[in-house]
Protein backbone atom coordinates (compact mmCIF):
# COMPACT_ATOMS: atom_id res chain seq x y z
CA UNK A 1 0.00 0.00 0.00
CA UNK A 2 1.32 3.54 -0.87
CA UNK A 3 2.10 5.93 1.82
CA UNK A 4 -0.29 8.54 2.74
CA UNK A 5 1.24 12.36 2.62
CA UNK A 6 -0.16 14.12 4.74
CA UNK A 7 -1.08 18.00 4.02
CA UNK A 8 -0.08 21.28 5.62
CA UNK A 9 -3.32 22.69 3.89
CA UNK A 10 -6.62 22.93 6.21
CA UNK A 11 -9.04 19.98 5.28
CA UNK A 12 -12.48 20.77 3.51
CA UNK A 13 -15.24 21.05 5.89
CA UNK A 14 -12.90 22.01 8.35
CA UNK A 15 -14.64 24.32 11.37
CA UNK A 16 -12.11 27.27 10.56
CA UNK A 17 -10.46 28.50 7.90
CA UNK A 18 -6.37 29.56 7.33
CA UNK A 19 -7.28 32.85 7.22
CA UNK A 20 -9.96 32.87 10.18
CA UNK A 21 -7.63 31.10 12.22
CA UNK A 22 -4.50 33.76 11.28
CA UNK A 23 -7.04 36.30 12.03
CA UNK A 24 -7.84 35.37 15.16
CA UNK A 25 -4.48 34.77 16.55
CA UNK A 26 -3.24 37.94 15.12
CA UNK A 27 -5.91 39.50 17.43
CA UNK A 28 -4.34 38.01 20.19
CA UNK A 29 -0.45 38.59 19.23
CA UNK A 30 -0.44 41.21 17.01
CA UNK A 31 3.52 40.58 16.52
CA UNK A 32 4.07 37.29 16.07
CA UNK A 33 6.23 36.00 13.11
CA UNK A 34 3.78 35.23 10.45
CA UNK A 35 5.62 32.31 9.07
CA UNK A 36 6.11 31.16 12.41
CA UNK A 37 2.11 31.12 12.91
CA UNK A 38 1.36 29.10 9.80
CA UNK A 39 3.46 26.11 10.71
CA UNK A 40 2.22 26.26 14.25
CA UNK A 41 -1.28 26.64 12.64
CA UNK A 42 -0.81 23.84 11.07
CA UNK A 43 0.55 21.50 14.35
CA UNK A 44 -2.90 22.30 15.36
CA UNK A 45 -4.81 21.64 12.86
CA UNK A 46 -5.81 25.43 12.07
CA UNK A 47 -7.71 25.37 15.60
CA UNK A 48 -7.34 28.73 16.83
CA UNK A 49 -8.54 28.33 20.52
CA UNK A 50 -6.03 25.62 20.96
CA UNK A 51 -3.18 27.19 18.91
CA UNK A 52 -3.67 30.59 21.57
CA UNK A 53 -3.65 28.54 24.76
CA UNK A 54 -0.27 26.37 23.54
CA UNK A 55 1.35 30.11 22.85
CA UNK A 56 0.04 31.41 26.59
CA UNK A 57 1.57 28.09 27.94
CA UNK A 58 4.78 28.69 26.55
CA UNK A 59 4.40 31.82 27.47
CA UNK A 60 3.89 31.10 31.16
CA UNK A 61 6.83 28.79 30.77
CA UNK A 62 9.25 31.24 29.84
CA UNK A 63 9.37 30.63 26.10
CA UNK A 64 8.31 33.73 23.83
CA UNK A 65 7.45 33.52 20.40
CA UNK A 66 9.38 34.62 17.37
CA UNK A 67 7.98 38.28 16.39
CA UNK A 68 7.87 40.15 13.44
CA UNK A 69 10.65 42.15 12.53
CA UNK A 70 9.81 45.81 13.20
CA UNK A 71 8.91 48.23 10.58
CA UNK A 72 10.16 51.32 12.17
CA UNK A 73 14.01 49.81 11.35
CA UNK A 74 14.09 50.68 7.59
CA UNK A 75 16.31 48.52 5.29
CA UNK A 76 19.19 50.44 3.22
CA UNK A 77 18.02 50.04 -0.49
CA UNK A 78 20.66 47.65 -2.45
CA UNK A 79 22.25 50.96 -4.21
CA UNK A 80 23.43 52.16 -0.64
CA UNK A 81 25.21 48.91 0.62
CA UNK A 82 28.33 48.76 1.01
CA UNK A 83 30.27 45.79 -1.03
CA UNK A 84 33.36 44.20 0.56
CA UNK A 85 35.63 45.96 -1.50
CA UNK A 86 34.56 49.38 -0.55
CA UNK A 87 34.18 48.51 3.09
CA UNK A 88 37.93 47.34 2.73
CA UNK A 89 38.77 50.50 0.98
CA UNK A 90 37.32 52.63 3.46
CA UNK A 91 39.10 50.72 6.73
CA UNK A 92 42.87 50.68 5.46
CA UNK A 93 43.23 52.77 2.60
CA UNK A 94 40.62 56.15 3.61
CA UNK A 95 41.69 56.04 7.34
CA UNK A 96 45.04 55.53 8.77
CA UNK A 97 44.52 51.27 9.21
CA UNK A 98 44.18 49.05 12.36
CA UNK A 99 47.25 48.20 14.11
CA UNK A 100 47.68 45.05 16.45
CA UNK A 101 48.79 46.08 19.78
CA UNK A 102 50.36 44.14 22.17
CA UNK A 103 53.42 42.69 23.41
CA UNK A 104 52.79 39.54 21.73
CA UNK A 105 51.77 41.04 18.17
CA UNK A 106 55.25 43.64 18.50
CA UNK A 107 57.83 40.37 19.45
CA UNK A 108 56.50 38.33 16.41
CA UNK A 109 57.05 41.28 14.24
CA UNK A 110 60.33 42.00 15.90
CA UNK A 111 61.77 38.61 14.88
CA UNK A 112 60.11 38.70 11.64
CA UNK A 113 58.32 35.97 11.81
CA UNK A 114 54.63 37.96 12.54
CA UNK A 115 51.40 36.54 12.11
CA UNK A 116 51.25 38.58 9.04
CA UNK A 117 54.34 36.51 7.71
CA UNK A 118 52.40 33.39 8.21
CA UNK A 119 49.13 34.79 6.40
CA UNK A 120 51.35 36.40 3.12
CA UNK A 121 53.56 33.52 2.75
CA UNK A 122 53.25 30.00 0.45
CA UNK A 123 50.22 28.89 0.78
CA UNK A 124 49.03 32.75 -0.44
CA UNK A 125 51.79 33.22 -2.89
CA UNK A 126 53.84 30.22 -3.51
CA UNK A 127 55.96 31.46 -5.69
CA UNK A 128 57.63 34.16 -3.68
CA UNK A 129 60.53 34.05 -1.48
CA UNK A 130 60.04 34.52 1.95
CA UNK A 131 63.15 37.27 2.23
CA UNK A 132 61.22 39.29 -0.55
CA UNK A 133 58.10 39.03 1.50
CA UNK A 134 59.94 40.21 4.31
CA UNK A 135 61.35 43.02 2.42
CA UNK A 136 57.62 44.25 1.53
CA UNK A 137 56.70 44.03 5.14
CA UNK A 138 59.39 46.42 6.00
CA UNK A 139 58.64 48.91 3.74
CA UNK A 140 54.93 48.71 4.21
CA UNK A 141 55.84 49.23 8.02
CA UNK A 142 54.69 45.00 9.17
CA UNK A 143 51.36 46.37 7.18
CA UNK A 144 49.25 42.89 5.55
CA UNK A 145 46.89 44.91 4.01
CA UNK A 146 49.48 47.01 1.72
CA UNK A 147 51.73 44.22 1.86
CA UNK A 148 49.49 41.92 0.45
CA UNK A 149 48.60 44.10 -2.48
CA UNK A 150 52.38 44.53 -3.79
CA UNK A 151 52.63 41.11 -4.06
CA UNK A 152 49.37 40.60 -5.74
CA UNK A 153 50.67 43.25 -8.31
CA UNK A 154 54.13 41.23 -9.02
CA UNK A 155 52.03 38.48 -10.09
CA UNK A 156 50.66 40.11 -12.46
CA UNK A 157 52.87 43.25 -13.45
CA UNK A 158 56.49 41.89 -13.99
CA UNK A 159 57.66 45.52 -13.44
CA UNK A 160 56.61 45.44 -10.44
CA UNK A 161 59.00 43.79 -7.62
CA UNK A 162 59.98 40.98 -6.18
CA UNK A 163 60.67 39.96 -9.65
CA UNK A 164 62.00 36.50 -8.09
CA UNK A 165 59.78 33.25 -8.93
CA UNK A 166 59.92 29.81 -7.52
CA UNK A 167 58.79 26.82 -8.18
CA UNK A 168 55.41 25.91 -6.15
CA UNK A 169 55.95 22.86 -3.33
CA UNK A 170 53.66 21.19 -1.81
CA UNK A 171 50.38 22.90 -1.06
CA UNK A 172 49.81 24.03 2.42
CA UNK A 173 47.22 25.18 4.73
CA UNK A 174 45.43 28.40 3.66
CA UNK A 175 45.76 31.18 5.80
CA UNK A 176 41.81 31.11 6.78
CA UNK A 177 42.32 27.76 8.32
CA UNK A 178 44.93 28.37 10.03
CA UNK A 179 43.52 31.17 12.01
CA UNK A 180 39.92 30.88 11.83
CA UNK A 181 39.80 29.32 15.48
CA UNK A 182 42.40 31.30 16.24
CA UNK A 183 41.83 33.09 19.47
CA UNK A 184 44.58 35.23 19.80
CA UNK A 185 43.50 39.31 18.85
CA UNK A 186 46.48 39.65 16.75
CA UNK A 187 46.09 36.83 14.54
CA UNK A 188 42.19 37.90 14.33
CA UNK A 189 43.26 41.32 12.59
CA UNK A 190 45.85 39.65 10.62
CA UNK A 191 42.99 37.75 9.15
CA UNK A 192 40.80 40.81 8.60
CA UNK A 193 43.39 42.48 6.95
CA UNK A 194 44.26 39.20 4.97
CA UNK A 195 40.23 39.08 4.10
CA UNK A 196 40.26 42.79 3.01
CA UNK A 197 43.50 42.96 0.81
CA UNK A 198 42.56 39.75 -0.96
CA UNK A 199 38.73 41.36 -1.76
CA UNK A 200 40.31 44.47 -3.24
CA UNK A 201 42.84 42.11 -5.12
CA UNK A 202 40.21 39.93 -6.48
CA UNK A 203 38.35 43.49 -7.56
CA UNK A 204 41.07 44.38 -9.06
CA UNK A 205 41.68 41.24 -10.55
CA UNK A 206 38.20 41.45 -12.27
CA UNK A 207 38.55 45.34 -13.59
CA UNK A 208 41.50 44.54 -14.95
CA UNK A 209 39.48 40.95 -16.57
CA UNK A 210 36.45 43.19 -17.63
CA UNK A 211 39.04 46.13 -18.90
CA UNK A 212 40.55 43.35 -21.48
CA UNK A 213 37.18 42.25 -22.54
CA UNK A 214 36.44 45.74 -23.44
CA UNK A 215 39.81 46.19 -25.43
CA UNK A 216 39.62 43.17 -27.43
CA UNK A 217 35.48 43.95 -28.45
CA UNK A 218 36.34 47.18 -29.81
CA UNK A 219 39.24 45.96 -31.58
CA UNK A 220 36.64 43.68 -32.96
CA UNK A 221 34.11 45.92 -33.53
CA UNK A 222 36.71 48.08 -35.71
CA UNK A 223 38.15 45.37 -37.70
CA UNK A 224 33.99 44.29 -38.44
CA UNK A 225 33.23 47.57 -39.26
CA UNK A 226 36.59 48.04 -41.32
CA UNK A 227 35.30 45.35 -43.41
CA UNK A 228 32.03 46.66 -43.46
CA UNK A 229 33.10 50.37 -44.65
CA UNK A 230 30.75 52.04 -41.90
CA UNK A 231 33.80 54.10 -40.36
CA UNK A 232 33.47 57.72 -40.33
CA UNK A 233 35.54 60.85 -39.21
CA UNK A 234 34.55 62.85 -36.27
CA UNK A 235 33.72 66.74 -36.83
CA UNK A 236 35.57 67.59 -33.77
CA UNK A 237 38.85 65.73 -33.38
CA UNK A 238 38.54 64.01 -37.01
CA UNK A 239 39.79 60.76 -35.42
CA UNK A 240 37.92 57.94 -37.54
CA UNK A 241 35.30 55.59 -35.40
CA UNK A 242 32.96 53.24 -36.16
CA UNK A 243 29.35 54.20 -36.90
CA UNK A 244 28.30 52.45 -34.01
CA UNK A 245 30.33 53.84 -31.33
CA UNK A 246 29.13 57.57 -32.56
CA UNK A 247 26.31 59.77 -32.01
CA UNK A 248 25.11 62.38 -33.93
CA UNK A 249 22.81 65.79 -34.08
CA UNK A 250 19.09 65.62 -34.93
CA UNK A 251 19.77 68.27 -37.75
CA UNK A 252 18.02 68.09 -41.48
CA UNK A 253 21.76 66.78 -41.82
CA UNK A 254 23.32 64.83 -38.97
CA UNK A 255 26.48 65.65 -38.05
CA UNK A 256 28.67 62.72 -36.32
CA UNK A 257 31.06 63.32 -33.20
CA UNK A 258 32.60 60.60 -31.37
CA UNK A 259 31.17 59.90 -28.09
CA UNK A 260 34.03 61.28 -26.30
CA UNK A 261 33.77 64.79 -27.66
CA UNK A 262 30.06 64.72 -27.28
CA UNK A 263 30.83 64.16 -23.26
CA UNK A 264 33.78 66.92 -23.02
CA UNK A 265 30.96 69.12 -24.81
CA UNK A 266 28.31 68.55 -22.80
CA UNK A 267 31.24 68.67 -19.24
CA UNK A 268 32.47 71.95 -21.05
CA UNK A 269 28.42 72.92 -20.79
CA UNK A 270 27.78 72.23 -17.53
CA UNK A 271 30.72 74.51 -16.20
CA UNK A 272 29.57 77.31 -18.08
CA UNK A 273 25.80 76.31 -16.26
CA UNK A 274 24.24 75.52 -19.64
CA UNK A 275 21.59 72.50 -20.21
CA UNK A 276 21.09 72.63 -23.96
CA UNK A 277 24.01 70.42 -25.76
CA UNK A 278 23.92 71.78 -29.42
CA UNK A 279 25.94 70.41 -32.14
CA UNK A 280 29.62 71.05 -32.55
CA UNK A 281 30.22 70.93 -36.35
CA UNK A 282 31.94 74.18 -37.33
CA UNK A 283 29.37 74.33 -40.17
CA UNK A 284 27.23 76.08 -37.67
CA UNK A 285 24.82 74.06 -36.74
CA UNK A 286 22.65 74.82 -34.40
CA UNK A 287 21.07 71.25 -33.80
CA UNK A 288 21.26 69.58 -30.31
CA UNK A 289 20.98 65.65 -29.26
CA UNK A 290 18.18 63.84 -29.17
CA UNK A 291 17.13 61.98 -25.68
CA UNK A 292 18.37 58.59 -26.86
CA UNK A 293 21.73 59.68 -28.60
CA UNK A 294 22.48 61.69 -25.23
CA UNK A 295 21.72 58.71 -23.43
CA UNK A 296 24.62 56.81 -25.22
CA UNK A 297 27.30 59.40 -24.14
CA UNK A 298 26.31 60.88 -20.98
CA UNK A 299 26.13 58.90 -17.64
CA UNK A 300 23.86 59.63 -14.21
CA UNK A 301 26.44 61.92 -12.92
CA UNK A 302 26.41 64.23 -16.37
CA UNK A 303 22.38 63.43 -16.88
CA UNK A 304 22.02 64.74 -13.00
CA UNK A 305 23.66 67.79 -13.31
CA UNK A 306 22.53 68.79 -16.32
CA UNK A 307 18.66 68.60 -15.63
CA UNK A 308 19.61 70.36 -11.85
CA UNK A 309 21.00 73.19 -14.12
CA UNK A 310 17.26 72.90 -16.59
CA UNK A 311 15.26 73.24 -13.49
CA UNK A 312 17.01 76.11 -11.48
CA UNK A 313 16.46 77.81 -14.98
CA UNK A 314 12.69 77.24 -15.65
CA UNK A 315 12.36 78.39 -11.88
CA UNK A 316 14.02 81.85 -12.26
CA UNK A 317 12.20 82.59 -16.09
CA UNK A 318 9.00 81.13 -13.99
CA UNK A 319 8.75 84.23 -12.12
CA UNK A 320 7.44 82.99 -8.94
CA UNK A 321 6.85 85.70 -6.55
CA UNK A 322 8.65 85.00 -2.92
CA UNK A 323 10.90 81.80 -4.17
CA UNK A 324 12.98 80.60 -2.05
CA UNK A 325 15.77 78.50 -2.51
CA UNK A 326 17.63 76.15 -0.07
CA UNK A 327 21.62 76.64 -0.05
CA UNK A 328 22.73 72.92 -0.17
CA UNK A 329 20.29 71.54 -2.88
CA UNK A 330 18.47 72.47 -5.85
CA UNK A 331 15.02 72.84 -3.43
CA UNK A 332 12.85 75.19 -3.62
CA UNK A 333 9.81 76.61 -2.52
CA UNK A 334 7.61 79.78 -2.18
CA UNK A 335 7.91 81.56 1.43
CA UNK A 336 6.33 84.55 3.16
CA UNK A 337 9.02 88.09 3.25
CA UNK A 338 12.03 87.06 4.65
CA UNK A 339 11.29 89.96 7.34
CA UNK A 340 8.49 87.14 8.53
CA UNK A 341 10.62 84.42 8.32
CA UNK A 342 14.30 84.29 8.46
CA UNK A 343 14.49 80.45 7.98
CA UNK A 344 14.51 77.65 5.17
CA UNK A 345 13.08 74.09 6.25
CA UNK A 346 14.48 72.29 3.17
CA UNK A 347 11.69 69.17 2.38
CA UNK A 348 13.94 67.52 0.34
CA UNK A 349 14.30 63.81 1.24
CA UNK A 350 18.23 63.93 0.98
CA UNK A 351 18.88 67.36 2.43
CA UNK A 352 15.83 68.44 5.05
CA UNK A 353 18.71 71.27 6.72
CA UNK A 354 17.38 74.53 8.06
CA UNK A 355 19.28 77.29 6.69
CA UNK A 356 19.64 81.18 7.33
CA UNK A 357 17.51 83.05 4.29
CA UNK A 358 19.98 86.20 4.91
CA UNK A 359 23.25 84.36 5.40
CA UNK A 360 22.45 81.01 3.43
CA UNK A 361 24.45 79.07 6.35
CA UNK A 362 22.68 76.65 7.98
CA UNK A 363 20.47 78.62 10.68
CA UNK A 364 21.99 79.55 13.69
CA UNK A 365 18.64 81.68 15.09
CA UNK A 366 18.65 82.81 17.95
CA UNK A 367 21.98 84.16 17.52
CA UNK A 368 22.51 86.94 14.37
CA UNK A 369 24.36 86.50 11.22
CA UNK A 370 27.61 88.16 12.52
CA UNK A 371 27.84 86.43 15.37
CA UNK A 372 27.56 82.77 13.80
CA UNK A 373 29.89 83.96 11.84
CA UNK A 374 32.27 85.15 14.41
CA UNK A 375 32.12 81.64 15.74
CA UNK A 376 32.72 79.75 12.88
CA UNK A 377 35.95 82.07 12.96
CA UNK A 378 37.11 80.60 16.03
CA UNK A 379 36.12 76.85 14.82
CA UNK A 380 38.12 77.62 11.84
CA UNK A 381 41.11 78.86 13.73
CA UNK A 382 40.90 75.71 15.75
CA UNK A 383 41.15 73.84 12.87
CA UNK A 384 44.27 75.41 11.61
CA UNK A 385 45.84 74.88 15.20
CA UNK A 386 45.21 71.49 15.23
CA UNK A 387 46.68 70.80 11.44
CA UNK A 388 50.17 72.88 12.86
CA UNK A 389 50.29 70.51 15.80
CA UNK A 390 49.68 67.64 13.46
CA UNK A 391 52.77 68.88 11.36
CA UNK A 392 55.01 69.50 14.56
CA UNK A 393 54.14 65.66 16.50
CA UNK A 394 55.23 62.55 15.27
CA UNK A 395 53.70 59.33 16.18
CA UNK A 396 55.33 55.63 16.72
CA UNK A 397 54.40 53.31 13.84
CA UNK A 398 53.69 50.61 15.81
CA UNK A 399 51.97 51.76 19.02
CA UNK A 400 51.03 55.51 18.12
CA UNK A 401 52.73 57.07 20.75
CA UNK A 402 53.49 60.80 20.31
CA UNK A 403 56.83 62.07 19.96
CA UNK A 404 58.89 65.29 19.66
CA UNK A 405 62.90 65.41 18.91
CA UNK A 406 64.40 67.81 20.83
CA UNK A 407 68.09 67.29 19.36
CA UNK A 408 70.21 64.67 17.93
CA UNK A 409 69.61 62.07 14.49
CA UNK A 410 66.68 61.96 12.93
CA UNK A 411 67.18 57.32 13.93
CA UNK A 412 63.98 57.66 16.42
CA UNK A 413 63.25 54.83 18.83
CA UNK A 414 60.38 54.11 20.48
CA UNK A 415 60.69 54.96 24.26
CA UNK A 416 57.08 52.81 25.05
CA UNK A 417 58.08 49.82 26.81
CA UNK A 418 57.55 46.67 24.51
CA UNK A 419 57.78 48.84 21.21
CA UNK A 420 61.23 50.21 20.67
CA UNK A 421 60.10 50.78 17.18
CA UNK A 422 62.38 52.66 14.77
CA UNK A 423 61.76 55.10 12.47
CA UNK A 424 62.64 57.96 10.64
CA UNK A 425 61.96 61.39 11.61
CA UNK A 426 61.84 62.88 8.11
CA UNK A 427 59.57 60.39 6.31
CA UNK A 428 58.10 58.14 9.03
CA UNK A 429 59.10 54.90 7.95
CA UNK A 430 60.84 51.97 9.50
CA UNK A 431 64.16 52.39 9.09
CA UNK A 432 67.61 51.66 10.17
CA UNK A 433 71.06 53.57 9.46
CA UNK A 434 70.83 52.55 6.15
CA UNK A 435 68.14 54.44 5.26
CA UNK A 436 69.62 57.71 5.45
CA UNK A 437 72.29 59.57 3.83
CA UNK A 438 75.48 58.48 5.78
CA UNK A 439 77.58 56.26 3.61
CA UNK A 440 79.85 55.77 6.78
CA UNK A 441 76.79 53.89 8.62
CA UNK A 442 75.67 52.11 5.45
CA UNK A 443 73.42 54.53 3.78
CA UNK A 444 74.10 56.56 0.74
CA UNK A 445 73.98 60.14 -0.59
CA UNK A 446 70.20 61.71 -1.60
CA UNK A 447 68.72 59.61 1.31
CA UNK A 448 66.88 62.10 4.15
CA UNK A 449 69.42 63.36 6.24
CA UNK A 450 70.26 61.70 9.38
CA UNK A 451 71.40 65.36 11.09
CA UNK A 452 69.63 68.78 10.42
CA UNK A 453 68.57 71.19 12.00
CA UNK A 454 65.23 70.49 14.34
CA UNK A 455 63.91 74.24 14.98
CA UNK A 456 64.23 74.63 11.20
CA UNK A 457 63.16 71.66 9.93
CA UNK A 458 60.15 71.78 12.78
CA UNK A 459 59.54 75.32 11.36
CA UNK A 460 58.96 74.74 7.82
CA UNK A 461 56.85 71.69 8.41
CA UNK A 462 54.70 73.69 10.56
CA UNK A 463 54.36 77.05 8.68
CA UNK A 464 53.62 74.44 5.95
CA UNK A 465 51.14 72.80 7.66
CA UNK A 466 49.31 76.40 8.44
CA UNK A 467 49.39 77.59 4.56
CA UNK A 468 48.13 74.80 3.61
CA UNK A 469 44.91 74.55 6.48
CA UNK A 470 44.43 78.09 6.01
CA UNK A 471 44.06 77.71 2.09
CA UNK A 472 41.10 74.58 3.12
CA UNK A 473 39.78 76.98 5.17
CA UNK A 474 39.10 79.72 3.89
CA UNK A 475 37.36 77.67 0.89
CA UNK A 476 34.93 75.97 3.18
CA UNK A 477 34.42 79.58 5.05
CA UNK A 478 34.40 82.14 2.57
CA UNK A 479 32.30 84.55 4.76
CA UNK A 480 34.76 84.53 7.99
CA UNK A 481 37.02 86.96 8.17
CA UNK A 482 40.48 86.76 7.48
CA UNK A 483 41.26 88.19 10.93
CA UNK A 484 39.66 85.94 13.21
CA UNK A 485 41.80 83.04 11.60
CA UNK A 486 45.17 84.82 12.65
CA UNK A 487 47.22 83.20 15.22
CA UNK A 488 48.98 85.20 18.02
CA UNK A 489 51.60 84.25 20.36
CA UNK A 490 52.72 85.55 23.47
CA UNK A 491 56.23 87.11 24.16
CA UNK A 492 56.81 84.70 26.59
CA UNK A 493 56.49 81.88 23.86
CA UNK A 494 58.12 83.67 20.86
CA UNK A 495 60.53 84.78 23.60
CA UNK A 496 61.10 80.76 24.61
CA UNK A 497 61.16 79.73 20.85
CA UNK A 498 64.52 82.15 20.38
CA UNK A 499 65.92 80.98 22.95
CA UNK A 500 65.58 77.14 21.53
CA UNK A 501 66.64 78.70 18.40
CA UNK A 502 69.81 80.74 19.68
CA UNK A 503 71.09 77.29 20.99
CA UNK A 504 70.66 75.05 18.42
Amino acid sequence: MPPVLRSDAPRAGHSESLSRCEQAVLACFPDICLEFLKSEAAKHDWDSQRLISHLLDEQEQGRQYPKQSSPLKRKRPEKDEENVEEAARRRYERAKPPVAKGREYLKLHIKAASVNRHVARPSAFPQRYSEDIEKLFKQNEYQLYPTYLALDTACWNSDSAPARVKKVGARRDHPEDIMRDTVIEAEKDALEAFLAARAVSEAKAQARAEEKRKEEEEQGNWEQAKAEGTIAECGCCFDENPLNRMVHCDGSVCHWFCRECARLNAEHAIGLSKYQLTCMSVDGCDATFSRDQRELFLNDKLTTALDLIEQEAVLRLSGIKNLATCPFCPYAAEYPPIEENKEFRCDNPSCQLVSCRLCRQETHIPKSCSEASAERGLSARRAIEEAMSAALIRKCNKCDTPFIKENGCNKMTCSRPGCRSIQCYVCHKSCDYSHFDDSSRGGKKGNCPLFDSVEERHDNEVKAAEEAARQKVAEENPDVNAESLAINFSDKVKQDDARRTAAN
